[in-house]
């Protein structure tokens, strides 16, 4: 479920391979852009599944994948053109 304008909530996943070449339109997912535009390999990330993670959304995090309230830090009508549409 995502956050209008904020983070992607997700339970129950194991693992997500996680995009480090920016160039994902799925973005914190990897989608393999990388294969044809260049960039960094993805990195697996393991979660517990009992738990509800916040997946950045925006790209400013400094915790990524995870949200760390970036967000509420960019000025509207800004805020709306940054977020990456989830999956």
């Amino acid at each position: 479920m995502s956050i209008k304008n904020g983070p992607e909530e997700i339970t129950g996943e194991k693992e997500i391979l996680v995009c480090t070449c920016m160039q994902s339109k799925h973005w914190p997912y990897c989608d393999a852009s990388h294969h044809t535009l260049g960039g960094g390999e993805p990195v697996l990330v393991s979660l517990d599944p009992a738990r509800t993670y916040k997946l950045c959304r925006c790209l400013k995090t400094k915790s990524r994948p995870f949200c760390d309230g970036s967000h509420d830090r960019i000025p509207d009508p800004a805020r709306s053109t940054l977020f990456t549409e989830p999956l």
